[in-house]
């Protein structure tokens, strides 16, 4: 694996450490291109549309969490295996169990993402 690889991987990891499941949306900043570009048609566009997202993860006391499954690297791509758990949902709203996630990596920033996401049925 490159030195390249590797250091994208650690900028990913502290992302989900410190933004997903540390709730601090404004440190996403520091991570994400101010034109990060979302591949997933439910989540804005951009760092604002990030930051907002994340915001809303921790607005609960009882925010999702997101554990680290798998992780591997090429180059400017770094993908994921997570699972989730936590979080208050809705009655009858499914809950999201896991996520196969993509970053592109451009200048030790965050530049696109794309996701696949798995539910449990909304009675589990």
């Amino acid at each position: 694996m490159s030195e390249i690889s590797d250091k994208n991987k650690e900028i990913v990891r502290e992302i989900f450490e410190k933004i997903v499941n540390g709730g601090d949306a404004d440190l996403a900043a520091k991570f994400y291109k101010g034109d990060y570009i979302q591949h997933n048609p439910n989540v804005p566009q951009g760092l604002a549309g990030l930051q907002g997202l994340i915001r809303g993860m921790h607005a609960s006391g009882d925010p999702m969490h997101a554990e680290i499954v798998l992780m591997n690297a090429e180059d400017d791509r770094v993908w994921l295996l997570i699972e989730w758990s936590g979080g208050t949902l809705p009655p009858g709203m499914p809950r999201l169990t896991h996520t196969a996630e993509i970053f592109r990596v451009e200048d030790g920033m965050m530049a696109e993402h794309w996701d696949v996401l798995q539910f449990a049925s909304a009675d589990n």
